[in-house]
């Protein structure tokens, strides 16, 4: 097993660490990139849950959860706890995942029946997306920011005069990102979609354009609340991507995606 695949399962369980160690037995260390680790989604109470690992095509999503002795044993934790466990599965099912479920005991003393198992729920690694692949494949190049905002706004600016359509801009959290993708938006003038993974990203983005760019109506599309027909879109990546045949190619010309950091 390469050192990518190590630091990877470092971050998991026990149980979690044999089962990527399965996985890799099954299609091969380089097949890890195509899973999301601790993949974010929404129960049907609105509530925001994690799903061990997780799949992704055009067709379908799968989720695989890895059931430790210690959290999950029905005879070993209260009946609240396996309740949820309940729950957490039929919203998954409720939304079209397909679930699949390995005990730890299975992982250690069934390891070969597992893989092949594994092997004939998921079939063909190939037709599963990586995260890049909901990016559009356009020219464009890395900004950094450097001693203040104003730089990296100067920057994409250039950027768009020089016909390039897309850049990655990174810095230390807290240092004001979210400030000048807005900012940026603004200066651009165009309808406007804002992408994270959380909640509470998402609705920080509303806040800060709500505060930069007042004179334009900013909405949420997370869970329950979609407020599709803003000029500003602040959404979930998970809602979105569940609703895309609620929005046209053309309906925004300017879109942030706030990314989270793969564990590979």
């Amino acid at each position: 097993m390469d050192n990518d695949v190590k630091y990877k399962a470092s971050l998991a369980s026990a149980a979690e660490d044999l089962f990527i160690e399965i996985f890799c037995d099954a299609f091969g260390p380089e097949k890890t990139k195509y899973l999301f680790i601790q993949y974010p989604f929404v129960d049907i109470y609105g509530n925001r849950r994690f799903i061990d690992f997780a799949l992704e095509n055009e067709e379908m999503r799968i989720a695989i959860e890895i059931d430790g002795d210690k959290f999950h044993n029905p005879q070993r934790v209260s009946a609240n706890k396996y309740y949820d466990d309940i729950l957490k599965q039929n919203s998954l099912i409720f939304n079209n995942w397909k679930v699949y479920r390995w005990a730890y005991n299975q992982l250690k003393n069934q390891r070969e029946k597992v893989r092949d198992e594994l092997v004939t729920f998921v079939g063909e690694m190939s037709i599963f997306r990586l995260l890049d692949d909901y990016l559009p494949k356009q020219k464009g190049k890395i900004i950094e920011l450097k001693s203040h905002q104003h730089s990296a706004l100067e920057s994409l600016q250039k950027m768009r005069d020089s016909g390039e359509s897309i850049a990655l801009l990174y810095h230390a959290t807290g240092a004001g990102k979210t400030v000048t993708a807005v900012s940026d938006a603004r200066n651009y003038g165009k309808r406007t979609l804002f992408l994270a993974h959380t909640r509470e990203l998402v609705s920080q983005a509303k806040d800060t354009f709500e505060e930069i760019w007042p004179e334009i109506s900013a909405g949420m599309y997370v869970a329950e609340q979609k407020e599709k027909d803003a000029y500003v879109v602040c959404g979930s990546v998970q809602s979105v991507a569940q609703n895309l045949n609620q929005f046209k190619s053309d309906d925004f010309g300017y879109i942030v995606i706030v990314l989270q950091r793969k564990l590979y």
